[in-house]
């Protein structure tokens, strides 16, 4: 929790020095530390928001916390565009800003009463200690099977993972550190390179100046467009966990590249209709990322991590995100003037280009623990194996125990099917005696 209290913090501190900023000096300084206090925070929530979740809801507890920086981005739509018509004043400029206060305020206020994740207490403090907040979380008793079949998953996972260095993020071995961090890495890498930001930063400009839309109607169709993501953004809670990861990533690059397509089709046409088109693709795109690019590679990056290389594997990727977001935006402006509508080829392509990159490389985390997630990475793979092992296995349905993390672990993989057993047949016989005794009662008061 510490880290999260440090990146509200930092956030704070970078909201008040924009809000009293008088030199650009001091705007792109305070913009720098909010950006650091906000990296901080991704790059640890989504790590614990699943490792306290259950593998049957993890996919949609990630969605509701993905979808939720969309209602971020409705705020601040909205709010810039009532401001914007605030002239000859600094409020204009100022509320904005100074409204990023509430938030990381709320933070510090809530933060301290969360509960650590069970996995960073089994590896800090005690795997009994962990028990008792996974039982509590889930809301099962301790001796519950699923309770104690996670306990030792953990246990293996901590068997497996107790010797090595941070270097072992870049060697593959056993775990294919490497090979994860890589996928995670990549999944949100390819958030960011679907150009959803080249649009969302630029779309009242583009409707604007591209299309030939007036400057207010440009502004209500960006701030529109804008509440529809959020709205869209929630629906992945009805399918990601039935359809997967894959498929969703799958049906997103296909759609987006399509729209792309469709996008510079309508730059195209130069009548009215085209200008309709356009605007109505943007519109889809927004559609076909905030239910599949938006919420997936949140969680794939966390999911895809082994338990003692996460935090790293994460701060990596989410630091990957941040900085092909701030090229993204910066190139777009000089993209859009030299190339004009060529320049949504360039994601039409990289959008395809996603298709094979998933098919062939991504295994499939739905559905399965986190510590489970671990076994389709056991063993060190050779050649082009090593980048597609486990791919095809994983698209079927999951099993408790599928691969072994390392030498003697499969010891620990029978101790756990025996502790779980014990603790179903533990709970009956105090069930079996529960009812003998309610009968005994009845009998001595008929």
């Amino acid at each position: 929790m510490h880290s999260k209290l440090a990146g509200a913090l930092v956030s704070l501190i970078g909201a008040i020095l924009q809000a009293t900023s008088k030199k650009i000096a001091q705007i792109i300084v305070a913009r720098i530390v909010t950006g650091l206090g906000v990296g901080i925070m991704t790059a640890n929530v989504p790590i614990w928001q699943s490792e306290i979740s259950q593998p049957t809801n993890r996919g949609i507890l990630l969605t509701i916390q993905s979808a939720n920086i969309n209602s971020g981005f409705v705020l601040s739509t909205w709010i810039t565009f009532g401001t914007a018509y605030v002239t000859r004043s600094q409020f204009q400029w100022i509320f904005p800003i100074a409204l990023q206060v509430i938030f990381p305020i709320y933070l510090l206020a809530t933060v301290p009463y969360l509960v650590e994740s069970p996995r960073w207490i089994a590896r800090h403090r005690s795997l009994a200690e962990a028990t008792q907040v996974i039982a509590r979380i889930w809301d099962l008793p301790e001796d519950h099977e699923d309770v104690m079949r996670t306990r030792y998953e953990i246990e293996m996972a901590m068997e497996a993972e107790k010797s090595g260095s941070f270097w072992d993020l870049f060697m593959n071995g056993g775990q294919q550190n490497l090979r994860r961090m890589l996928l995670g890495v990549a999944a949100l890498s390819m958030q960011q390179l679907t150009g959803i930001n080249s649009v969302a930063y630029y779309v009242p400009v583009i409707l604007k100046e591209y299309v030939g839309l007036s400057n207010v109607v440009a502004h209500i169709a960006a701030a529109a467009g804008s509440t529809q993501c959020l709205c869209f953004s929630f629906t992945p809670v009805l399918f990601i966990e039935k359809v997967g990861r894959r498929k969703c990533l799958l049906f997103g690059a296909a759609a987006m590249s399509v729209t792309m397509i469709l996008i510079c089709i309508g730059f195209n046409i130069h009548t009215h209709g085209g200008a309709i088109m356009v605007t109505i693709m943007y519109f889809v795109f927004y559609d076909a990322f905030t239910t599949t690019y938006l919420n997936v590679p949140w969680m794939y990056a966390p999911e895809i991590n082994s338990l003692k290389m996460r935090s790293q594997g994460m701060a990596l990727a989410s630091t990957c995100n941040w900085l092909l977001n701030g090229i993204i935006v910066t190139v777009t402006p000089i993209g859009l003037r030299n190339l004009g509508w060529k320049f949504y080829i360039v994601w039409a392509v990289i959008n395809a280009s996603f298709f094979p990159i998933v098919y062939f490389l991504f295994p499939e985390t739905g559905g399965r623990s986190l510590e489970e997630i671990g076994h389709i990475f056991a063993g060190k793979g050779q050649g082009w194996s090593g980048f597609t092992q486990g791919v095809r296995e994983s698209t079927k349905k999951p099993l408790r125990i599928e691969r072994m993390g390392a030498e003697g672990v499969g010891a620990l993989a029978g101790k756990e099917n025996e502790v779980v057993m014990m603790a179903v047949e533990e709970r009956e016989e105090k069930e079996f005696a529960t009812a003998a005794n309610v009968e005994d009662v009845g009998r001595k008061f008929s």
